[in-house]
């Protein structure tokens, strides 16, 4: 059994949530199952960034007709529900094009409905506990403060050779390292910044390669020594965890995730030593608001990938070049998400650098600059 409170209690602390109750939709996109290394590489062709999301809305469930919404798209009738696919094809910038997304964002908003999200990048995620084993030891509360930047610059330089990190995954067994690989595991480490260490300002560089050289000082790295090697994601059962936890007074309903269900039923949820009954699995053919939402996280997953993947130079001149529809979309897609993220600051929540978050803001051009907390 898990307790959902002793998670919820760590959030409440740091956002100072409300006890408001909401109704949750929810699907998924690009869930892997389970992210490892072996000595061809990783387990799935692509990373491509999680999204655990959909539409949101005050208050107890209510009807909700989307027959509206399929008229005005001109959704075929032999359709049994609606989904991306029916709406936008393509990568982020294509989505951006089609006149289908513009009916569809434009009717989110003047439905009373919010968008809400988890976002997860892979890679980001399998790499934070480097710094988070070294960080807490060297005591200095100015490093500490960057802990973000200083695991945004470590993925930003991992990415740019993909094939080399995961070799250096494989031959360590990360994140299982044995002690005695702790200091080589950290010199190749620092190998590769000073290879690919253009890609961060020069005192970023600087400051992650001590970081990185004073680890290898410490008696332990405690959390990427002794674990399963080669398991950098065993499963997505805490992310969908996290949601039900924050939002314990909500109602959330779940699209049909066999993995998710099989977890919860041997791993049942509990709050204050009783069962957690707030959340369901539905069919989506049955749950107009889980049709909603697939078509939300197709679009965020597409987004955020695309960021995890492009140069800032290059989003600055793909912003640039929007025109039209695509424009629209982008103004329509922004001010959703602004106007989530006012109604309550944990809709959206992201585990992934901040670099790829200044992306974000750049491209969809938030008033303040931001569009959310990291």
């Amino acid at each position: 059994m898990v307790d959902i409170d002793e998670f919820r209690d760590s959030q409440i602390r740091m956002y100072g949530l409300t006890d408001r109750s909401y109704t949750f939709y929810h699907d998924e996109t690009n869930n892997i199952r389970k992210l490892h290394v072996a000595a061809q590489g990783l387990n799935v062709a692509e990373l491509k960034v999680f999204i655990l999301g959909g539409v949101v809305h005050d208050g107890a469930p209510r009807p909700m007709d989307i027959q509206p919404l399929r008229a005005a798209m001109r959704i075929q009738k032999t359709a049994s529900e609606i989904k991306l696919e029916h709406v936008a094809k393509g990568e982020f910038l294509e989505l951006l094009c089609s006149a289908k997304l513009t009916t569809f964002l434009r009717w989110i908003t003047d439905n009373g409905l919010m968008i809400h999200y988890h976002e997860l990048d892979p890679l980001y995620w399998s790499i934070v506990d480097i710094v988070d084993s070294i960080l807490p030891e060297l005591r200095d509360p100015t490093l500490i403060h960057y802990h973000a930047l200083l695991k945004s610059d470590l993925a930003a330089i991992l990415r740019s050779n993909l094939p080399a990190t995961i070799g250096l995954f494989y031959r360590y067994s990360y994140p299982g390292l044995a002690p005695e690989s702790r200091r080589p595991f950290l010199d190749e480490l620092i190998a590769l910044l000073d290879h690919y260490g253009s890609v961060l300002p020069p005192q970023n560089a600087i400051v992650l390669k001590n970081v990185l050289k004073a680890g290898r000082r410490l008696e332990s790295l405690d959390f990427i020594e002794g674990y399963p090697p080669n398991m950098l994601i065993d499963d997505f059962s805490t992310f969908y965890m996290g949601r039900i936890a924050i939002f314990k007074h909500s109602t959330h309903v779940l699209d049909m995730e066999e993995s998710i269900q099989d977890h919860f039923l041997k791993t049942p949820l509990t709050s204050g030593g009783q069962p957690v009954t707030h959340f369901r699995f539905a069919d989506s053919k049955a749950e107009p608001g889980i049709q909603l939402a697939d078509i939300v996280v197709g679009v965020l997953g597409k987004m955020h990938s695309y960021f995890a993947e492009t140069p800032q130079d290059v989003v600055a001149a793909d912003r640039a070049n929007l025109t039209g529809t695509a424009l629209q979309n982008s103004e329509l897609l922004r001010d959703l998400l602004a106007a989530s993220h006012d109604a309550n600051i944990a809709f959206l929540h992201h585990v992934s650098s901040i670099h790829d978050l200044d992306k974000l803001d750049l491209f969809l051009g938030f008033k303040d600059g931001a569009h959310s907390e990291r």
